[in-house]
């Protein structure tokens, strides 16, 4: 029987990945990001975990990224922002793609979650904009 335990963690970009052998992998990937900490001269709080899966040999992995730690990696290194893609979470994956590859590391990688606040919208009242006498004028 596994013990298995909750971490509780704040927002995080969460990027999924596979390879063929995770564990031996892992302490890549781990040694990759800890070159990004020095780049940064920061502690990026980075978290690599299994999924648990295998699938055809293909094992599945999450990087938990803060996104303090993104923004941190924004400023360092400038190419991030000329990858192409839509948001600024798809060019950091796009980008530590590459680096991973030029590392001659391969892993196939892609966004699986961002942090997003919960956001309420407002609706109009309809009794504040119109009125039977304007519905008229409108027919």
């Amino acid at each position: 029987m596994v013990n298995r335990r909750h971490i509780e963690r704040g927002p995080a970009i969460i990027i999924s990945g596979s390879c063929l052998d995770f564990e031996k992998e892992r302490l890549k990937i781990m040694d990759f990001i800890g070159t990004l900490e020095l780049g940064a001269h920061e502690k990026g709080n980075v978290e690599c975990s299994s999924v648990g899966k295998k699938y055809l040999g293909w094992d599945f992995f999450y990087l938990y990224f803060d996104p303090g730690f993104v923004s941190i990696l924004l400023d360092v290194y400038h190419d991030i922002e000329k990858q192409e893609a839509g948001t600024i979470e798809d060019r950091f994956v796009i980008w530590l793609d590459k680096q991973f590859k030029k590392k001659k590391l391969r892993y196939n990688l892609k966004l699986s979650d961002v942090p997003s606040e919960q956001v309420q919208g407002f609706r109009l009242n309809p009794d504040n904009y119109r009125n039977d006498d304007w519905m008229e004028r409108m027919r």
